[in-house]
């Protein structure tokens, strides 16, 4: 797992508003403005101190503002840094002396900013922790993260405990549930696949079992209005399937499903293989997914009890 001594948030400017540059131009920039670059350099922090708690609006807020910012410059490379920026966590270290341009005080960064964990997985805002997470709402400039190993592992691409005993359970389930699909009858199976789509908020625009050649449901996605034909089989066989992919023309539909909770076992070795963008095989593992996933578990449990 990624190592870190310390591990701190850093608002990129008010508003974010070095964000892009600092991102372009592998740095770390702050503020405090009215402090003397040489000040910092050579260390003055009761002098620092000092003037920040006459510049400052309320009691103690001075003191607060130093300690942030000898923070920053005394960190070493051992240190993880992070921020928010385009909905995404970034992180880095840092390096040097702080200096100085036209935009503010700034320090270089050992390899720039990351928005990737080191298995180069995306770290975005809203698939990360809550207790990181809620950093973004953070008024001021630095703060301590305290969920210092939670984040170390979100860097490095591992999984909390929790997260590996839920997702232990949640394969078990679906397991199970790909078990107990195919011990439904036929007209529960349809009426499944029905509720698998009404649950994600498409719109049914047939009848289930409506006398349609190789149609079953014809469904509408509300949000884009794209309209999708569904064939539900409680057996089927790779030539069946073949069959149906030849026939169906995508013409206004987007796609074509094709559900089996029973398929020959040459169906089972190549279904996935018969996919592409206006034809897609579901197989029970995969259904059983789409059920958890739907809340529909308590359902299926009625069904086969």
């Amino acid at each position: 797992m990624l190592k870190a001594d310390h591990a701190y948030y850093l608002k990129l400017g008010r508003g974010g508003e070095w964000a892009n540059d600092a991102i372009a131009t592998g740095r770390a920039r702050i503020g405090w403005k009215s402090t003397p670059l040489d000040q910092i350099v050579n260390g003055r922090w009761g002098v620092i101190k000092k003037a920040l708690a006459k510049e400052a609006k309320t009691k103690g807020a001075g003191t607060t503002d130093a300690n942030a910012l000898q923070l920053f410059c005394t960190s070493t490379p051992g240190d993880v840094w992070i921020t928010f920026h385009g909905s995404k966590l970034w992180w880095a270290r840092v390096k040097g002396p702080v200096k100085e341009d036209s935009i503010s005080k700034y320090r270089d960064l050992v390899d720039g900013w990351h928005d990737n964990s080191e298995k180069g997985e995306a770290l975005l805002a809203n698939q990360i922790p809550g207790s990181i997470a809620q950093l973004q709402g953070f008024r001021g400039t630095i703060c301590r993260v305290r969920e210092r190993e939670a984040l170390l592992r979100l860097l490095s691409g591992e999984r909390s405990p929790e997260y590996l005993d839920l997702a232990r359970s949640k394969r078990d389930l679906v397991a199970a549930m790909g078990r107990a699909i195919t011990r439904l009858h036929w007209k529960d199976f349809e009426i499944l696949v029905d509720l698998v789509f009404r649950q994600s908020g498409w719109r049914r625009i047939s009848r289930v079992g409506e006398q349609m050649r190789s149609v079953d449901l014809e469904l509408k996605e509300p949000i884009t209005g794209d309209q999708y034909q569904v064939q539900v089989k409680s057996r089927a066989t790779k030539a069946t399937v073949e069959a149906c992919k030849k026939e169906f023309g995508a013409t206004e539909f987007r796609k074509f499903y094709f559900f089996v909770h029973s398929p020959d076992a040459a169906l089972c070795k190549v279904g996935n293989d018969l996919n592409d963008e206006s034809f897609e095989v579901i197989l029970p593992e995969r259904l059983a997914e789409m059920v958890v996933d739907g809340g529909l578990t308590t359902w299926l449990l009625d069904k086969i009890s």
